[in-house]
């Protein structure tokens, strides 16, 4: 059997036989020239206590899920959260009936008057796929970042206001949406 792994690990190249049979630890090997630097380790995937799943019930018969997440992140953090622990996106929210469970999950499971979901707004420089919204000096723009379709939003009374990139937040007790800097902390609504 210890005859047919060291072949086995071998062949893949994980370790040499020799290394193996005389239990020595593996050496590391330099990079070559001209390849790239290691990326920063991706982040540690929340524990169950710091997240909650939810199921709500979509179209046609199909079925949305949902983590809501109650470790503070920057948005972009976040959205690497959800992309490398869940292999999803930050949620995306196209129906009232939808905002309305994710706001109340969020509002139990949270004890932060914010929560991230998904959405940016921008000034003139946004990028396609966007819903233009009436602000109170300009038109700012709107997208999910799935990129698809803006077709619901539940913007609190003042917002979007602010000039630039912004992200959108969630009040949980409220169900209603701000714009916000993305450097913010706070938890976050992960769709999978």
């Amino acid at each position: 059997m210890k005859l047919f792994l060291v072949l086995a690990l071998a062949l893949l190249g994980a370790v040499s036989a020799r290394q193996l049979h005389a239990g020595a630890p593996e050496q590391e090997v330099p990079a070559e020239q001209g390849e790239e630097e290691p990326r920063e380790p991706e982040p540690p995937c929340p524990t169950e206590r710091e997240s909650f799943r939810v199921i709500v019930p979509g179209q046609g018969g199909c079925f949305a899920r949902y983590v809501v997440v109650n470790n503070c992140q920057t948005f972009w953090n976040a959205e690497n959260v959800c992309a490398c622990c869940y292999r999803g996106r930050l949620a995306f929210i196209h129906r009232s009936l939808i905002n309305q469970r994710l706001s109340c999950t969020a509002c139990a499971r949270t004890n932060r008057s914010q929560v991230w979901i998904g959405g940016l707004t921008s000034d003139g420089t946004a990028l396609i796929l966007t819903q233009p919204l009436p602000s109170q000096n300009h038109c700012l723009h709107a997208h999910w970042v799935d990129r698809s379709s803006w077709n619901y939003s539940n913007w609190a009374r003042g917002n979007p206001c602010r000039t630039g990139q912004t992200c959108v937040a969630m009040r949980p007790a409220s169900g209603q949406w701000r714009s916000v800097s993305c450097g913010a902390r706070m938890p976050f609504i992960c769709e999978y």
